[in-house]
């Protein structure tokens, strides 16, 4: 039994300090990697690219920017002391001084970690100071952590004395005999006043006029505080029930419940009043169907309204909806006539105003052109950009939250010195952000379509948001979704051209998938380039154009054998989500550009369910609420919907008369 064991305790040293030596070895490498890029980029412009392009953490990537320029001459011994990424990282950042001695040290044979580093520096600290400065830090210190413990005793009494008088405030009914009232006013105004003193000494005193407490934004840490104090004081002085009522503000309803004792009270106690919460013994199902409460959303460069629809759908309702082009903002006015759609130019709008209404999100389809692999690549010095102007907007309103949808060239090593500025200022208006890579075709979107977002909550809630799941087995294809459109006009082609599709099979990272996608759908009309044109016709279809209807059976019989059906406006809409009812203002240049320019409607509802989960803590069954919105395999769609007729001229909203499209 003794050698069984002694050999497998061997087996497993020689194992893991074999991969112990490759992951010293690969990290070496990633710091040569890092190394070449410094040729090229500066050290923030490959921060940037490390963290964007490369999903790595920003410490890390700190960190492998350091290694060759501090420990490139001690490489070969740090590899053969197998050293691990936390104490590599130690000693990148570490001073010179430490540094050398630590690495002496691992020299001689010790076994260092990351406190022994901590020491080291320590003691260096130490041996520079007089005696005298080492007393001064050492009381300094001591009366730091006595502050601190008293801080804590003191929000621990504020605890306690918060939950008795809410608990007083639980039994309190105004309506009770007039001694049993008398006696509850009175051990409710002791246990305010008793309060009172130990909030002062915890958080400070907050003697600020009521209407100047409500006009500070929602997300402001000082509200919940000063409107604490206000409770406790007004309940301290008996300015509570009969004709005071049981709220601050009793102006309207909802003034009444966001203001009364117990709302105001409960976020500076741990203790939950039961007749403000659920007491919930067991983890409830998630939610099938969205809460009749709304959320509200902000929206820049709205465009056609995808990602408009998707939020639609996800529970939120838009305050206002900013485009600058005139025939995406008619369409938009013309699906959704009470939509408030801003038509006009975001670098000119001021959004501070915004910021006192408390916006739950704020979402934007910034423009993606500057950084389309299919275009120039100007980046910051296309003048269609407004990468900035969205980190302006977030600085301005300080929603609760926030996502930008972007393509995928944006992450391109050229672009790493804006992307970097973009990304500091959101995090420099105190948000979290999270890169997050969405495929269409993951739910139910007939279209490679591959979309970045930035997602952005505050520090202390971006631990809540959870990344939308994916739905691979809804995978479509171009037949199950354009059949019907396919065969409108007579073609009778139509149904083995989509069967052919379904049937296509495609290998992905080796893996057979059984039906054909569309390219991604893009906003020119037509003049389709070689590569576009040879990609699409690999499909079965003729990308030259946008047709003006469904092909007809002369139109097939003319091209013979090797005849391509072209899209219409109205398949190019489907392919992205859109709902046949949905109709566009504009001729075929406008109409083609604003289908393409749009984020699939699911995609919208999928990343709006993930934000408002993170916000409100409700957990959804995406898959129950994703489903209505997508053309999964099988699903039958209707036979008679006529081609999308675009208007030719743009004539205004007014005097413009929908389409019925489905």
């Amino acid at each position: 039994m003794t050698d069984l064991r002694n050999e497998a305790l061997s087996k497993a040293k020689k194992a893991i300090r074999t991969l112990q030596k490759q992951m010293s070895d690969r990290l070496f490498r990633m710091a040569d990697e890092v190394e070449g890029l410094l040729e090229h980029l500066s050290p923030k412009e490959v921060a940037t690219f490390l963290h964007a392009g490369c999903e790595m953490d920003v410490a890390e990537a700190s960190t492998f920017l350091k290694v060759n320029k501090t420990l490139k001459d001690s490489g070969v011994l740090l590899r053969e002391a197998r050293i691990q990424f936390p104490l590599l990282r130690a000693l990148a950042t570490a001073d010179d001084e430490t540094r050398s001695e630590a690495i002496s040290r691992i020299a001689g044979g010790a076994t260092l970690g990351t406190r022994d580093v901590s020491a080291i520096r320590a003691n260096f600290r130490n041996r520079k100071m007089t005696f005298a400065e080492q007393s001064v830090t050492s009381a300094f210190k001591s009366s730091a952590r006595l502050a601190r413990r008293r801080a804590v005793n003191a929000s621990r009494n504020v605890d306690k004395g918060a939950a008795e008088l809410l608990s007083l405030l639980q039994a309190y009914r105004p309506k009770m005999t007039d001694e049993r009232r008398s006696d509850a006013h009175a051990c409710i105004r002791a246990s305010a006043t008793a309060l009172l003193p130990d909030f002062v000494s915890a958080y400070g005193t907050y003697d600020i006029p009521l209407v100047d407490i409500l006009r500070m934004p929602m997300h402001v840490s000082e509200r919940p505080l000063a409107l604490a104090y206000a409770a406790i004081d007004a309940l301290a002085e008996g300015r509570f029930g009969r004709d005071f009522g049981m709220a601050l503000d009793r102006s309207s309803l909802e003034a009444r419940w966001s203001t009364n004792f117990h709302e105001c009270i409960q976020p500076i106690t741990s203790t939950v009043s039961p007749d403000m919460f659920d007491i919930v013994t067991k983890e409830r199902p998630p939610l099938t169907s969205l809460p009749t409460q709304k959320l509200n959303v902000i929206e820049l460069c709205a465009g056609a309204g995808g990602m408009s629809l998707g939020l639609e759908d996800a529970g939120y309702y838009p305050l206002a909806l900013y485009e600058f082009d005139r025939h995406a903002a008619a369409t938009l006015r013309l699906n959704r006539p009470l939509w408030n759609v801003v038509e006009g130019d975001i670098r000119q709008v001021d959004f501070t105003p915004y910021r006192s209404a408390g916006v739950d999100l704020l979402v934007g389809g910034l423009p993606c052109q500057p950084y389309s692999i299919d275009g120039k690549g100007l980046g910051k010095d296309d003048p269609r950009d407004l990468l900035l102007e969205g980190a302006r907007a977030v600085r301005e309103i300080l929603p609760r939250a926030f996502v930008f949808e972007n393509v995928t060239g944006l992450l391109n090593a050229r672009h790493a010195d804006h992307l970097g500025n973009f990304l500091k200022q959101l995090k420099k208006s105190g948000y979290a952000v999270q890169i997050i890579r969405m495929e269409a075709e993951e739910y139910g979107v007939a279209q490679e379509r591959t979309r970045m977002l930035f997602v952005g909550l505050r520090q202390g809630a971006m631990g809540a948001f959870r990344t939308p799941p994916t739905f691979p087995q809804w995978r479509s294809n171009l037949g199950d979704v354009l059949e019907d459109l396919m065969g409108a006009n007579g073609w009778t082609g139509a149904k083995d051209w989509a069967e052919a599709r379904r049937n296509d099979v495609i290998v992905r990272n080796g893996v057979e998938l059984r039906g054909v996608l569309a390219s991604t759908v893009v906003g020119r009309k037509g003049g389709s380039r070689e590569k576009e044109a040879a990609r699409w016709a690999r499909k079965g279809i003729d990308i030259a154009t946008v047709a003006d209807a469904a092909p007809t059976q002369e139109e097939a019989d003319k091209g013979g054998a090797g005849f391509l059906p072209q899209l219409t406006l109205r398949m190019r809409a489907r392919l992205q989500g859109f709902p046949d009812y949905w109709d566009f203002v504009g001729g075929k240049d406008a109409t083609a550009r604003q289908v393409g320019n749009a984020v699939p409607p699911v995609i919208g509802q999928a990343i709006g369910l993930a934000v408002r989960g993170a916000l409100t803590g409700k957990r959804f069954d995406y898959s129950a609420l994703l489903a209505r919105s997508v053309h999964i395999n099988g699903r039958v769609v209707l036979d008679d919907v006529p081609p999308l007729q675009p208007v030719d001229k743009f004539t205004g909203v007014d005097s413009f008369a929908p389409h019925v499209v489905a």
